[in-house]
């Protein structure tokens, strides 16, 4: 019975990843999946960072059967819907001091796109600053604020231009072979010779992850937002926090730069946002999403109802 799935996948579907594992999933329920053979397996993969709260919550599953019930798309930049509002406002209310206003789409890499445009637009500048050992998507725009050349960014280039890159607070295999604390965060301090040598001192923004995912779960000290967010103040360039991987629980607080005690211009979500339905976030303070102009971005399937729904219930088992 697998073998018929495995050769039919290698046929019709374009497996453009490492070999799938020689299992056909039919079920998943808590921290479960089960195959079509009816062999149980513990994921502790989490569905790739995405079902937080486990596969298929009987919250989630009650507030999906009853929202596709109802409505299942509607055209979101076309009507309002009292799902979205919801969830938009929920965001609001959890999110670090500031950060308002939301545009939903389907990916994490979408949801970092238009934090991307999002900071151009507001800041009038062209130029963006990521890290090394960073990972922000796989579209053309988002692998090229990716710092991964080997594992991610070969074959495909050249990517966009105007991006530079900082080194990552990766106190392990510190780059400069210092030790924390005696080093000063050399690191984040180190931003400030980017911006100044390696671009024309245009930054929009410096987009990074609380923690790195595929990077190498890439820990920074404390202070070392804190000294980034004061850099970027100084030269009218916004922090962009990439919370696909890091939010949602996964640190043990709802986002990870709640550790930080830093507030980001903006804030980007995925993965575990929906308990495994294709939703993402990107919720920003009140003057920077105000600087879009109508037509300036939409998403014909983002913040879908359905999704939306998932979304809500997920954030109620995590507060509960």
């Amino acid at each position: 019975m697998s073998g018929d799935i495995f050769s039919k996948d290698e046929k019709y579907r374009l497996l453009s990843f490492t070999k799938l594992e020689p299992i056909v999933v039919q079920s998943g329920h808590g921290a479960t999946l089960k195959d079509i053979e009816g062999k149980e397996y513990l994921d502790c993969y989490a569905g790739i960072s995405v079902v937080n709260a486990g596969h298929c919550p009987p919250k989630v599953v009650k507030a999906v059967q009853e929202q596709v019930e109802t409505l299942i798309h509607y055209g979101p930049y076309v009507y309002h819907n009292s799902v979205i509002t919801k969830l938009a406002e929920k965001l609001a209310s959890i999110s670090p001091e500031g950060l308002v206003k939301t545009f939903f789409g389907n990916s994490g890499a979408e949801a970092n796109e238009i934090a991307v445009k999002l900071a151009k637009k507001f800041t009038k500048k062209q130029e963006m600053v990521a890290l090394e050992c960073s990972f922000h998507g796989r579209t053309v725009g988002t692998l090229s604020i990716t710092g991964q050349s080997k594992r991610r960014r070969y074959d495909m280039g050249p990517y966009l231009s105007g991006i530079s890159f900082n080194t990552a607070a990766y106190c392990y295999r510190c780059p400069f072979e210092k030790e924390y604390p005696s080093c000063g965060v050399l690191c984040a301090r180190r931003l400030e010779d980017v911006i100044n040598y390696h671009s024309s001192d245009d930054v929009a923004a410096l987009i990074a992850e609380p923690i790195m995912g595929e990077g190498g779960i890439i820990v920074p000290p404390v202070e070392y937002f804190k000294i980034i967010k004061k850099i970027l103040d100084a030269h009218g360039s916004l922090l962009i926090v990439d919370e696909v991987q890091s939010g949602y629980g996964r640190t043990g607080k709802m986002f990870g730069i709640e550790y930080y005690d830093v507030a980001p211009d903006i804030m980007t979500l995925g993965k575990g946002i929906a308990a495994g339905f294709p939703l993402s976030a990107c919720i920003t303070r009140n003057d920077i999403g105000d600087s879009l102009q109508p037509g300036d971005h939409l998403s014909t399937f983002g913040g879908n109802p359905v999704c939306c729904a998932a979304a809500i219930a997920n954030l109620e088992i995590f507060e509960e």
